[in-house]
């Protein structure tokens, strides 16, 4: 075989095991994969060049999951047209609208920060929405709208109205529509859960970042008064009863991250495990924006965070609270990046970020202006890439987070702290412990397969 013919994929992570054999996950395909010895053999020697002929299956099997590469073959070339074909894809709609900036909470790491506007979308900008998107009709074959704020419950007439209008222009045109909404989950009784159901929400994410007793000091009303009972509440009483899923979220920072235990330990007790439509995800908090520069210091470092993750993961995945931890792909590709996503504000505004929505000078049009907005104008948010930062481009995990998150490049200035220099997602910091957790769980490998460390022992897997 020639000898220069076959390399190994640049996006490999490889991670020894006992009697030579290997877990090796692949970022670009996906394959994760236990080579046992003659695979890790077979693997080294091909790249080595002293492997055996093209008609091994071993070979054959490497070469199809991506692990071997051929030599002339330019993977970054090949993610790149990916990443572009499903980035610049125009036949999808990805709308956020916020029907108020006001909300009932005052918490201290909000990116808009504690003064908050009270006005509510007009009838006139809703109607400027609306014929935004019958003017796109005929030319995209699925809408998705994120309801935000603010507080979006404090209005619920807006997310009622416009969502009638918006459902009978998709059901006109056979347009596939979906939507979510971000809430505290302070008014989401079950009246209002239904009523968003009806408004074909399919997904609903609220924040609890700890027990009871933490939680009620950082996530207060604007009058200080506790809000953890009233949401915890509220969910236990829709849950069974209306089908949305709902996605919890679980800030974490130096302040309560010893207290998240106890969180899963309370949804637990409280009957919140092993439900189908309900699962928790974890989120580090970062200074991103001015309005919330003043909890800079308390945002944990980037390694730090990952191994804390990665062992909550544990716990919350024994609780039935957490699905198997697998990379995502293309995970930085969100709204603002594409050339039909955008944020759109009471006023009428038009953003391309929802970290932005509280500068109007960042503003790029209004949604009075529908023609300016859906041209292929030359704006940071269309030029912005990760291919043209080389971190990025040389990173094994590229196809998992593609970039990130755009606005950490483009107001690099804004953001304080690790998250400044390193825009990287946890992924990048516990890829070996998520993959050995999965393996495990999954009974591809056990306990006597790789070698105890310290980080491992800490995930629960001895």
């Amino acid at each position: 075989m020639n000898s220069t013919k076959y390399i190994s994929s640049r996006y490999n992570v490889l991670i020894p095991l006992k009697e030579e054999r290997v877990l090796a996950y692949n970022s670009l395909t996906g394959s994760l994969a236990l080579w046992e010895k003659e695979d890790s053999a077979c693997y080294y020697d091909t790249i080595n060049g002293t492997g055996e002929d093209e008609s091994s299956v071993l070979l054959i099997q490497l070469l199809h999951c991506g692990f071997i590469i051929k030599k002339d073959y330019d993977e970054l070339f090949a993610l790149e047209k990916e990443y572009r074909m499903h980035r610049y894809d125009r036949s999808s709609m990805i709308l956020t609208i916020a029907p108020t900036m006001a909300c009932n909470f005052g918490c201290d790491y909000c990116f808009q920060g504690k003064d908050k506007p009270t006005e509510e979308m007009s009838i006139e900008v809703q109607d400027a929405i609306v014929e935004l998107i019958r003017n796109a009709a005929s030319s995209i074959s699925r809408l998705h709208i994120a309801w935000y704020g603010g507080e979006p419950l404090i209005k619920p007439s807006v997310i009622n109205a416009l969502s009638k209008r918006v459902i009978e222009i998709c059901s006109r045109h056979r347009i596939r529509y979906d939507s979510m909404i971000v809430t505290n989950g302070y008014m989401l009784d079950l009246n209002s859960a239904k009523l968003l159901y009806e408004a074909k929400v399919n997904l609903i994410q609220i924040t609890l970042d700890g027990p009871a007793d933490y939680h009620d000091t950082r996530r207060t009303l604007l009058s200080g008064a506790p809000t953890f009972n009233r949401i915890v509440n509220n969910i236990k009483d829709f849950i069974d009863i209306v089908p949305i899923t709902v996605n919890i979220r679980v800030n974490i920072d130096y302040r309560n991250k010893s207290g998240i235990e106890e969180l899963l330990d309370s949804l637990r007790e409280t009957g919140l495990s092993n439900k189908i439509n309900l699962k928790l995800y974890f989120a580090p908090i970062e200074a991103i924006t001015s309005g919330c520069h003043n909890i800079a210091e308390q945002s944990m470092t980037k390694s730090e965070y990952g191994l804390l993750e990665a062992e909550l993961f544990s716990k919350a995945y024994k609780y039935g609270l957490v699905n198997l931890p697998y990379p995502p792909r293309f995970k930085g590709t969100c709204a603002a990046t594409r050339p039909r996503g955008f944020v759109i504000i009471p006023n009428g505004d038009v953003h391309k970020c929802w970290d932005t929505v509280s500068l109007p000078e960042r503003k790029i049009g209004t949604v009075f202006e529908p023609d300016y907005l859906d041209t292929d104008q030359t704006h940071c948010w269309h030029k912005w890439s990760p291919f043209e930062y080389e971190t990025c481009r040389s990173c094994i995990l590229l196809p998992v987070c593609a970039g990130a998150c755009a606005y950490k490049f483009i107001y690099s200035n804004d953001t304080l702290g690790e998250a400044a220099a390193s825009p990287c997602i946890s992924w990048k910091y516990n890829i070996n412990e998520q993959l050995i957790f999965r393996a495990v769980q999954l009974g591809i490998i056990g306990c006597e397969d790789y070698v105890c460390d310290s980080a491992l022992q800490n995930i629960g897997l001895y």
